[in-house]
């Protein structure tokens, strides 16, 4: 029996241009022989478009880190081939945040919601113990359905932080970005950085928990408080320094209108959150 012999396309197959390279000039789609149905090969699209083979998702977290604030910059002039999305990058960060952190600043408990945020008040009481009597349910037996339904929809609505987010920024940059969408870029890119630097919070509190065998030790409070909260102002007067071509002394306080901005959006996050739960319980 004749071994099937390799076809190589010479139009590429999406848009018909010639091709004469891996990847067609005018569409970029990559060239490959159409008659391949191997779930090897679907397999290896899926990892491909899940966890970004083609090394862009590393390229676009190591600017994050390295040039804070370079990657929103580059994108607005144009340059966007090596990167990610600021979408796709989010929702992939978003994933990882939410499976593998154990930090609950997102979900917050019930009674966190009644007592300690500033919309609290006597309305959250009642629409609490309105739907208490409406489920015929205590407290304690209608906070477990409320954290449940809570950590779902939080996961599903975390996105709305973003918009959140770059009004406040777009706000405080006005002089200097006066395109909401630029605003709107460097939130999903500082958003991104900041879960991932609380994701890191939550596993440096972990590890240093079980290394000392009890909670609250003084080198973990210590060192969660510089994650918690000295890394985001410092990554945030950097990135805004970047972003709105900043002298040096205005990037701190920058950073500090930074973290500002995410605190708020958090807040309203929290009380859309708290609603949402209120509604589909």
């Amino acid at each position: 029996m004749e071994n099937s012999k390799d076809i190589s396309p010479t139009h590429c197959l999406n848009c018909g241009t010639a091709v004469h390279d891996n990847y067609c000039q005018h569409c970029s789609q990559r060239v490959r022989d159409n008659t391949d149905r191997s779930l090897t090969q679907l397999l290896g699209e899926f990892l491909g478009n899940v966890f970004f083979i083609d090394n862009r998702f590393m390229i676009s977290v190591w600017y994050l880190f390295r040039y804070p604030g370079r990657m929103t910059v580059e994108f607005l002039e144009g340059k966007r081939k090596k990167f990610i999305s600021p979408v796709t990058l989010f929702l992939f960060v978003n994933l990882i945040y939410f499976f593998l952190t154990t930090l609950t600043d997102y979900s917050i408990v019930l009674s966190d919601q009644l007592e300690d945020q500033l919309y609290s008040g006597e309305w959250v009481v009642d629409m609490v113990r309105s739907k208490m009597i409406s489920k015929d349910l205590d407290f304690q037996a209608y906070s477990a359905v409320y954290q449940k339904t809570s950590d779902t929809i939080s996961k599903s609505v975390m996105i709305i932080n973003v918009p959140l987010i770059a009004l406040f920024v777009y706000l405080m940059a006005f002089k200097k970005r006066r395109y909401y969408y630029d605003s709107l870029l460097f939130a999903f890119h500082f958003f991104a950085l900041f879960l991932m630097i609380m994701t890191a919070a939550g596993w440096l509190d972990e590890l240093i928990t079980a290394i000392a065998g009890h909670e609250d030790s003084i080198l973990s409070n210590v060192l969660f408080s510089v994650f918690l909260y000295g890394l985001p102002i410092l990554y945030g007067g950097l990135s805004i320094k970047r972003f709105l071509n900043l002298r040096w002394y205005w990037a701190i306080p920058a950073g500090v209108g930074v973290i500002a901005a995410v605190l708020a959006a958090n807040m309203v996050y929290r009380l859309i959150i708290f609603c949402l739960t209120i509604w589909f319980t």
